[in-house]
């Protein structure tokens, strides 16, 4: 949906999140707990990849950037450590929000690519994850690190997003 006009005059474009089946529930069943999340992400250098290449799906079937209802978790192999773990997984999700932004793209969004990333929810605290985050959409742009910025939004609750488009749609 389209927002409010910017400060420049721009129209805002508006996406909500949560169209992939992918996300950070996979953490909980993988049983990280919030003070692990914080210890390990300390040791995570964001701009560094993870050698490994996880679809971390919290069960079977997927439905965006690739609708497919037989699709299975990829959070195999398992490396030694749990940070090396947490890596591999927080990097498989941020690249699947990279795709669900090209997917966008390629269908013809305006704009084609997102200047800025408002993140909320949990992961929104983890500066590390924000970093990777804006990295990995770098790699879609094949412009390094401008891809995009990603930042935690000034209120992280995901009802005051919905809150905000609709108080939009009365402009």
């Amino acid at each position: 949906g389209t927002g409010g006009g910017g400060d420049d005059g721009e129209e805002e474009a508006w996406l909500i999140g949560g169209a992939s089946n992918v996300g950070c529930a996979v953490l909980r069943q993988e049983d990280f707990s919030d003070d692990e999340l914080a210890s390990l992400s300390a040791g995570i250098d964001p701009d560094v990849p993870s050698p490994l290449s996880y679809y971390p799906l919290p069960g079977v079937g997927e439905r965006f950037p690739v609708a497919d209802s037989t699709r299975e978790p990829v959070l195999e192999p398992r490396p030694g450590s749990r940070g090396e773990y947490l890596h591999g997984i927080l990097q498989g999700i941020s690249d699947v929000e990279r795709d669900g932004y090209r997917a966008l793209g390629d269908l013809g969004s305006d704009p084609a690519r997102p200047a800025v990333v408002l993140s909320c929810g949990g992961g929104a605290r983890n500066d590390m994850w924000l970093r990777m985050r804006e990295r990995r959409m770098g790699v879609l742009y094949g412009d390094g690190d401008s891809g995009g910025e990603v930042r935690r939004a000034d209120n992280t609750e995901a009802s005051y997003g919905a809150a905000l488009l609709a108080a939009a749609s009365f402009e």
